[in-house]
């Protein structure tokens, strides 16, 4: 294993021992050369994985007090691997929620511009999303990359490119979210027999045709309808496991 893996490791193995809280804000981290000898790597790989986890802001360095653990309220959130991290740790529900009420802030303000602002090639490629998903009942890595590509045609149809940038930051996240979500959605067919799948399938189409009727108030409407259902199974994470 050559010293950039070394690195990627131990940035990674101390970035979610923050994450998860096992290292609390204002804790100081050991020195370079206590670091080296404890996990058996040296200096320069300590250095760059110090290095890694000051450019995602989770510590600071200072000559006078050595390495210490940022505020949460620091961090680099949208950084892919703090998402990555903050999906598996004790907390991970608690995370979820939070990037749902981002999604409840954004996303039924998009598909109301959707429904106002949608080219005829933007409906079609909504209806052909909105196709992929249905066709993808029972797959569940398809289910989750026909969602994506479902809510990311909406997204497109807005025609407001600052939301759209300002979604985009939100990918690690949103992947995560629709990973967990498909779990729990499993968890509960195989529990009860049955799925939630279908109906989120029908939540997906009723929000299709709102946009294609352009009535922007149902638009709206069914989109916070959908995202509050996602919400739910979130909240129901812990007793599907």
């Amino acid at each position: 294993m050559g010293p950039k893996n070394l690195s990627e490791q131990l940035l990674h193995d101390i970035g979610l021992e923050i994450v998860q809280g096992n290292l609390s804000p204002g804790e100081i981290l050991p020195k370079v050369e206590t670091l080296s000898e404890m996990k058996g790597v040296s200096r320069t790989v300590v250095r760059e994985a110090l290095k890694g986890l000051t450019a995602r802001r989770l510590v600071e360095s200072s000559t006078r007090v050595g390495t210490v653990v940022r505020e949460k309220n620091e961090w680099l959130w949208w950084d892919p691997d703090i998402i990555s991290w903050a999906s598996r740790s004790n907390d991970s529900r608690n995370f979820l929620l939070q990037l749902s009420e981002v999604r409840l802030a954004i996303e039924p303000a998009a598909v109301r511009l959707a429904a106002r602002n949608a080219t005829d090639e933007d409906i079609l490629l909504i209806k052909k999303s909105y196709e992929r998903l249905e066709n993808s009942l029972g797959d569940e890595e398809e289910w989750a990359r026909a969602d994506f590509e479902f809510h990311d045609s909406i997204l497109l149809a807005s025609r407001n490119v600052l939301m759209i940038s300002l979604v985009k930051t939100l990918h690690n996240g949103l992947v995560q979210s629709r990973q967990t979500t498909i779990k729990v959605l499993k968890k509960y067919q195989e529990k009860n027999n049955h799925g939630k799948t279908e109906d989120a399938l029908l939540m997906h189409k009723a929000v299709m045709e709102a946009i294609c009727s352009r009535d922007e108030a149902l638009a709206y409407e069914k989109m916070l309808h959908l995202l509050l259902s996602v919400v739910q199974l979130i909240e129901d994470l812990e007793a599907s496991k």
